[in-house]
């Protein structure tokens, strides 16, 4: 009896699983990644210019230089001086930083500092959506209190002081890229793979799982029944209809990848993208194998795809796909360990990293393999206990 044809047949029944849990997975990925834009390969640095509205109240030599260096440090917006202005700034985030600088604040600023007492305070909207409005607020600081010292060191009127600060502020930091002869694989395709974790676990657990159900049924087990084939001959030719099932989806995944990335991967060199190939190639046996353990099982139909997909999440989640483990707590990476994914993710970014071949790269990146693959060994010798159990009651 060939039992391979068989399986293989009911899967290729259950295609449309193959068009869910494969290509809609490999394009979430990719969608994911392109989130993200192109990798960092421009020629030169282009610092960020944060959007900055100046309401000057004060209109002093130090208040209008204060104003002309945020004007040189980002885009400057205009927002009228009242206060229902400043609150539809504040709540529809017309500006990443409003400076508001109050009347005498020049004159108080250069008297506090001659005469020893605390610099006089300025008032800002800083924005919520993100850290330019901070780092803005850094440079205010840095300039005022840059006057302060100078005014309280020097005796210089107003605008020598204000001229020391612009000349002192000119100094920047030069910033170069450097190329190497290699570089490491680009961090959309990291993406991309991270998101093939969800497919080649859960996507071939639950195809194996629900196309392999129906040799379960009583009509196919009696047909199996009267061909004399051996248990053992059976298992064998299971096993391989699931390893065929694993290699179809992590081949179409892997070249959905490749075909996606060429151009960004044309300058990796090529032991990157084999060993990137072959961490999915494990991902793919673990899934191979929590598929055969469900198949196993002999669950309910409507359960499998609810334990392969919850499976699939909590593998993903654990292994950074989501959100990276460096903001999770200790015990969650703890826990994370315990998992196939987290050493998979591992040896992806690794291998992004990396800048260059060695031998200890690959040797690690290789441990985190076989780490992936002793999961699948488990995996698998649970699957086999279970069905052994199940025979003999």
């Amino acid at each position: 009896m060939p039992i391979v044809r068989i399986a293989c047949r009911l899967v290729r029944e259950h295609r449309m699983l193959f068009a869910v849990y494969v290509l809609l997975f490999s394009l979430l990925g990719a969608f994911a990644a392109g989130s993200l834009g192109s990798s960092a390969t421009a020629a030169g640095y282009v610092s960020a210019r944060p959007t900055i509205a100046v309401i000057d109240r004060d209109e002093s030599a130090v208040s209008q230089a204060l104003a002309s260096y945020l004007a040189g440090t980002g885009e400057t917006v205009e927002i009228e001086d009242t206060v229902p202005a400043l609150q539809k700034a504040a709540a529809n985030n017309l500006a990443n930083y409003v400076l508001i600088i109050p009347e005498d604040y020049g004159s108080d600023l250069v008297d506090a500092a001659r005469a020893g007492r605390d610099a006089p305070d300025l008032s800002c909207i800083v924005s919520y959506m993100n850290a330019s409005g901070a780092l803005v607020d850094q440079r205010v600081r840095a300039w005022t209190q840059e006057l302060y010292a100078l005014a309280a060191a020097r005796g210089a009127s107003v605008s020598e002081l204000v001229q020391m600060v612009d000349t002192a502020q000119e100094t920047g930091v030069a910033v170069e890229s450097v190329p190497t002869e290699e570089t490491g694989l680009p961090i959309t395709y990291l993406v991309y793979c991270q998101f093939a974790l969800y497919a080649l676990f859960g996507g071939i657990a639950a195809i194996v799982g629900t196309g392999l159900f129906s040799l379960r049924q009583t009509e196919i087990r009696q047909r199996i029944g009267v061909s004399c084939v051996a248990q053992t001959h059976f298992d064998a030719q299971v096993v391989g209809a699931i390893a065929l099932c694993g290699v179809v989806v992590w081949a179409i995944n892997a070249c959905v990848g490749l075909v996606l990335y060429r151009d960004a991967l044309s300058t990796v060199p090529t032991l990157f993208v084999q060993l990137m190939l072959v961490i999915l190639l494990a991902l793919m046996l673990v899934g191979m194998a929590f598929g055969f353990l469900v198949w196993q099982l002999n669950v309910r139909h409507e359960l499998i795809h609810a334990i392969c997909n919850i499976a699939a999440m909590i593998v993903a989640f654990l292994g950074g796909t989501w959100i990276p483990l460096d903001n999770m707590s200790e015990a969650v990476t703890a826990v994370a360990r315990f998992t196939p994914g987290y050493w998979a993710v591992s040896g992806m970014q690794e291998l992004v990293r990396a800048t260059s071949v060695s031998g200890e790269l690959v040797a690690s990146v290789l441990a985190d393999v076989g780490l992936v693959v002793l999961f699948a060994a488990t995996i698998a010798a649970a699957g086999l206990a279970v069905g052994r159990v199940r025979r003999v009651a």
